[in-house]
């Protein structure tokens, strides 16, 4: 299992390779995964020592290997960099890994956003002659091609479209967490293609009531909203500060967790502006007694042309297990969902006005159709994104490909 981002829950960061891994491991799987010791959340080295190129633990029966990668705080150069060193290392830590074991492999699965690593499992693959299951997260390259404010580098993008459009002829089975991406994969050579999205663990992300509010919202007990998670170009946090400002004589509390290129900027630019809080990233494992304070949950991004094909945000599903209404402005399946179910408030990206209104709609709902609407989050948590149907058939999705 290759992912140049997997995390443990000690660290901050989505944790889907770790939880899939336990899950297979049960199941009768030896697992050994692949990922750096450069933690894109807190953009820092975590395990490795100075000189040291890989570290190897084992972590719940999983063989983990921690490797060196070089560093980078803005989405430039050094983050081409960053993944080419990844690749680098991943060539002779597992070539050393195949001469010298006595155990054959058996799968390998790569995840993007990585595509050069994921390129390089799928070589590794059918040079062993074993099946490759490729997991699709993000729409590398469309996502580089849609950004704003990046420069386009065309020879980089005709290399990665090429690198896509092979990987995607050549997986033996794909794995996409959002189902508007079927469609784009398979204009592009994709066939066996499955559709298993994150989820949370509802053991860790608990169902809890709301928040007690003693009859109303006040600035001792402001209603709370909380965003986790990247704080970069694509999601939109300079429209959520605009729209702070628009409501900061109400008793509306933003904070926000996580790190990314931008944060600087979004604190330096709200320094004046009482309704809101920046924190560091936290753990994983500690995100569900924190979020348990929130009376709602923001998912923002920018309106990015590629988000239309969905996404598949982990904030999302941890705010439907606990039961929180949320508030999001992505488009297409994520809003039509909250609108069908009744989960909580939508609008559109990239307008403080809309937001502050959408917002404010759910600060003056009554204290019960927020309860029913978390209640109604919980439900779909556990019918449809639960950790453990997803894990159930993640191993399904294996045993198709193996015996």
């Amino acid at each position: 299992m290759i992912n140049q981002f997997a995390n443990i829950p000690d660290f901050a960061g989505h944790t889907r390779q770790y939880e899939i891994a336990k899950s297979l491991i049960k199941n009768g799987w030896e697992v050994e995964l692949f990922a750096s010791d450069y933690n894109l959340s807190e953009r820092k080295f975590k395990k490795l020592r100075k000189y040291q190129l890989i570290k190897t633990e084992n972590i719940k029966g999983i063989k983990w290997n921690w490797l060196r990668v070089s560093s980078y705080k803005k989405n430039n150069f050094k983050r081409i960099v960053n993944m080419l060193t990844f690749c680098l290392h991943l060539i002779i830590i597992f070539l050393v890994k195949i001469i010298s074991s006595k155990k054959r492999v058996n799968i390998i699965i790569a995840s993007s956003p990585q595509l050069p690593a994921s390129f390089l499992s799928l070589i590794f693959a059918k040079f062993l002659r074993v099946p490759f299951i490729f997991e699709v997260r993000d729409l590398w390259p469309q996502v580089l091609i849609d950004q704003p404010g990046i420069k386009k580098n065309k020879f980089l993008i005709f290399c990665l479209k090429l690198i896509e459009k092979i990987t995607y002829k050549f997986s033996d089975h794909i794995i996409v967490l959002s189902k508007d991406s079927i469609d784009y994969i398979k204009e592009r050579g994709g066939k066996k293609i499955s559709w298993l999205p994150n989820g949370p663990d509802l053991k860790l992300f608990q169902f809890s009531e709301l928040p007690e509010e003693n009859n109303g919202f006040n600035f001792q007990r402001p209603f709370t909203i909380i965003y986790t998670g990247a704080h970069g170009e694509s999601n939109d946090l300079f429209t959520v500060l605009e729209a702070a400002k628009l409501i900061k004589e109400f008793p509306i509390k933003f904070i926000f967790i996580g790190d990314g290129p931008d944060k600087n900027r979004l604190m330096e630019l709200s320094r004046n502006q009482k309704n809101i809080t920046f924190l560091d990233p936290i753990p994983k494992k500690d995100i569900p007694n924190f979020i348990k304070n929130a009376d709602s949950i923001l998912v923002t991004l920018k309106n990015i042309p590629v988000f239309r094909y969905g996404i598949s945000p982990n904030k999302l599903y941890d705010a439907y297990a606990i039961g929180r209404p949320v508030i999001t402005n992505i488009p297409g399946s994520i809003n039509n969902e909250v609108l069908k179910n009744n989960l909580g408030v939508t609008c559109v990206s990239e307008n403080p006005n809309e937001l502050s209104n959408a917002i404010l709609k759910l600060f003056y709902l009554p204290r019960k159709d927020r309860l029913n609407m978390g209640k109604r989050a919980r439900e779909l948590a556990e019918t449809i994104y639960s950790r453990d149907i997803i894990n159930k058939k993640f191993n399904i999705v294996l045993k198709s490909n193996y015996f």
